[in-house]
């Protein structure tokens, strides 16, 4: 089974650097960005679907990896893993306090790597699942704060057409608008009304109010042509009377 997690690795030394990616790429992860320096990373991390960064501590350039990881901390909800040389105390301490997933010693075997990293994972997704409303997303009557990038957005949920899930990502569709977060469907889906939104297809949820024409197979929302999955025709037909 191919797996779709993405990784994106900060390591100054290339051919460190060009070594972990093939280890992860044999090992059916993707890699969705790589660099030597904190600085670059910042940049494009803010603008990828990334699902995990490795990050070694000591790093080209003025900002060390301890910088990245607090860059993320505060503005990203992604797990992160250090890869260090160093162990002694005061590193330490400072790794401590950007809360990291995972902190592997060089050198390390494939082995550890793997597991590491799946802890990682493992562990940030239920702590995600644990909290009601994430760290990326908030309720606050009829609007909904959203982690959009490395801003806070409120958003009105009135305004929300659709909700389209891209894996591990999903896209909030607004009339003249699209903002893309990190969540996944099912746990956005708890924190809108269920009177007004409504499954369709495994990954869509629609708002009722901004449907301007319903079929067997899809529906219509401003411009856009949603799909009606068979596991939930019955329920629309339900809603609409189609025959």
């Amino acid at each position: 089974m191919v797996n779709s997690i993405k990784i994106y690795i900060v390591e100054d030394m290339a051919f460190s650097r060009a070594s972990l990616e093939s280890m992860l790429i044999l090992n059916d992860y993707k890699i969705s960005g790589s660099t030597a320096k904190a600085e670059i990373a910042w940049d494009e991390l803010k603008n990828s679907k990334t699902d995990l960064v490795l990050i070694d501590i000591n790093l080209a350039g003025e900002k060390n990896g301890i910088w990245l990881a607090e860059q993320i901390r505060n503005y990203l909800n992604l797990p992160i893993v250090f890869l260090t040389a160093y162990g002694d105390e005061k590193t330490v301490e400072n790794v401590l306090d950007t809360k990291p997933n995972g902190y592997l010693m060089k050198p390390y075997k494939l082995v550890t790597l793997l597991a590491t990293i799946k802890i990682a994972l493992n562990n940030f997704s239920e702590n995600q699942k644990a909290t009601v409303l994430s760290e990326n997303q908030k309720v606050l009557n009829d609007f909904v704060f959203i982690k959009d990038k490395y801003m806070r957005i409120k958003l009105q949920i009135s305004d929300i057409l659709f909700i389209k899930s891209e894996g591990n990502y999903l896209e909030i569709n607004l009339e003249n608008k699209k903002h893309v977060i990190r969540s996944k469907l099912s746990e956005f889906k708890k924190l809108l009304p269920t009177k007004i939104f409504f499954q369709t297809h495994q990954r869509y949820v629609i708002n009722l109010t901004k449907i301007k024409a319903v079929g067997k197979k899809k529906l219509t929302i401003h411009n856009d042509e949603i799909p009606i999955s068979s596991k939930y025709k019955e329920s629309v037909s339900k809603l609409f009377t189609i025959k």
